[in-house]
């Protein structure tokens, strides 16, 4: 690369002593010469050796500054190198005084550097730029160029290290950038860091901040008590309370706060995280990370209801499973001999609770499936061979809620033993009806179920009601809130159920 300028080449420096006798030489010569041609002679002589002296104190400058210069005369012809300059061409300055620019470096025709040269030499308007040298591709050079004496002076440094960890830089910071106005739910932020709080700066807010408040990132930035308006005011004492430790202590707060969106007017819940980075000046910044949790805090939300209906389903299934025991092993109590049969009573009450939560856990205990819960309710009693003719289920399909649910599955399973014990399904001929069909009422949708059996053996009132009669006929009734009838007709017996759907 090069550079183009212009001055002459200054004498070397002459001692004190050296004038004097310059001086005296001089006045010697001109002694026979008129008074007035001897005061302008003397006069010349002493300008010029003022001017090589000068010229000479300019070049130790010159060849001590660091930085490579050259001077052109008004011919384009190298009139000064230094030797940084000399350095960098590689080529000893001798070979290059009085050579004019353009012939030592033919590449510089139509360059951008040749067309600042000449507007410098024509305006003469000196100039700073930047530019890539000629000759040397892929070096860049800074310039400093101004007019002198009739020429040009440049002076120039290699700055192509410190050009390619800039660019290093920009691009870093960019991808630093666009990772963070990309992120999909957060928005990053820093300040700088104040003795007094309320003097803190916003140096920097990626593009995120928008869609995550509704705010540009720009109006932020100029004025961070927008999105501190925007926070719920039961939550805004909290939030200065930490950040004014963290300042305090200088070290790393979070907060999670709710704050309406400035588009939308929703409130939404935020956390954000702020930690404190020392520069190597000294001072402090803060950088930041706010982060939209509504989806986690409705999570939470939903998981503590969850647990709290866990906690109630559980204390009913004990309550349930121990009114099954008691009533189960009642008889039980003095007839050691009616423990296996009270055992097994139990035991099936137990898979029949069971299969009622086997069905709701499938559906996440949103519901269930009615035609399921009957089908599962016989599943036990039916033979493989057999054809299924003998149990007949017609009713369109209807989701109930877990609590009746879990209710029919235990009354079916008190109808079934029933029918295996002394009715229908003992008999080879017998036969069990299971419809169903829903009732429009004024309030809410009402369920109608019917179980009839036939073909069984005769039937009669039971001189005193078991755990399955006053299941079926009482807590059911009781649990689903509507009316259940227990027929024993001589034919088979007969239960209507009619309760509230929801």
């Amino acid at each position: 690369m090069f550079i183009f300028p212009v001055m002459s080449t200054p004498s070397p420096a002459l001692a004190a002593a050296d004038m004097e006798k310059l001086t005296s030489d001089l006045v010697a010569s001109i002694s026979g010469s008129s008074a007035e041609m001897r005061g302008s002679a003397l006069q010349q002589t002493i300008d010029n050796a003022v001017q090589a002296k000068v010229d000479a104190q300019i070049a130790v400058l010159l060849e001590g500054i660091g930085d490579a210069f050259y001077c052109l005369d008004e011919h384009w012809r190298f009139s000064y190198i230094n030797r940084a300059a000399e350095t960098y061409f590689g080529l000893p300055r001798q070979t290059m005084l009085g050579k004019v620019i353009w012939d030592m470096f033919p590449g510089s025709e139509k360059t951008t550097l040749r067309r600042h040269y000449e507007e410098i030499f024509t305006s003469g308007i000196p100039a700073s730029f930047e530019d890539e040298a000629v000759g040397r591709q892929g070096r860049y050079l800074e310039f400093h160029v101004f007019p002198y004496n009739g020429g040009l002076g440049v002076s120039f440094r290699d700055w192509t290290e410190r050009r390619r960890a800039e660019e290093e830089l920009r691009a870093s910071e960019a991808r630093l950038s666009a990772l963070a106005n990309n992120a999909p739910a957060c928005m990053f932020y820093q300040t700088n860091h104040s003795s007094d709080f309320q003097d803190r700066k916003v140096l920097y807010v990626s593009k995120t901040c928008e869609r995550l408040t509704g705010i540009p990132a720009e109006e932020v930035q100029a004025n961070p008590g927008l999105l501190y308006n925007l926070v719920l005011p039961e939550h805004r004492p909290k939030i200065l309370a930490r950040e004014l430790e963290g300042h305090r202590a200088i070290k790393e707060f979070e907060s999670e706060f709710e704050m309406w969106h400035a588009r939308t007017g929703e409130a939404r819940w935020h956390r954000i995280i702020v930690t404190p980075r020392r520069l190597e000046n000294g001072s402090i910044v803060w950088d930041g990370i706010q982060i939209d949790i509504t989806e986690h805090k409705r999570a939470e939300e939903h998981l503590r209801l969850l647990l709290n209906e866990l906690n109630h389903r559980v204390k009913n299934t004990l309550a349930t499973v121990q009114s099954l025991a008691a009533q189960s092993f009642r008889g039980a109590r003095t007839r050691v001999q009616d423990l296996p049969s009270a055992y097994a009573t139990f035991e099936a009450r137990l898979f029949a609770l069971a299969r009622g939560h086997d069905i709701l856990t499938r559906e996440n205990w949103e519901g269930a499936s009615l035609c399921e819960i009957v089908t599962q309710a016989f599943a036990p009693y039916r033979d493989p061979s057999d054809d299924s003719s003998r149990i007949r289920i017609d009713g369109e399909d209807l989701r109930v809620p877990p609590p009746m649910a879990l209710s029919l599955s235990m009354a079916m399973h008190e109808l079934c033993t029933n029918a295996i014990k002394y009715g229908a399904l003992g008999a080879p001929a017998g036969e069990v009806h299971v419809s169903w069909s829903t009732l429009k009422a004024p309030t809410s949708s009402r369920l109608v179920m019917r179980w009839e059996e036939r073909g069984g053996p005769p039937v009669s009132a039971p001189s005193r009601k078991g755990f399955g009669s006053r299941l079926i006929q009482e807590g059911l009734a009781r649990e689903l809130n509507g009316e259940v009838r227990l027929i024993y007709d001589p034919t088979g017996v007969v239960c209507t159920i009619d309760v509230p759907v929801s």
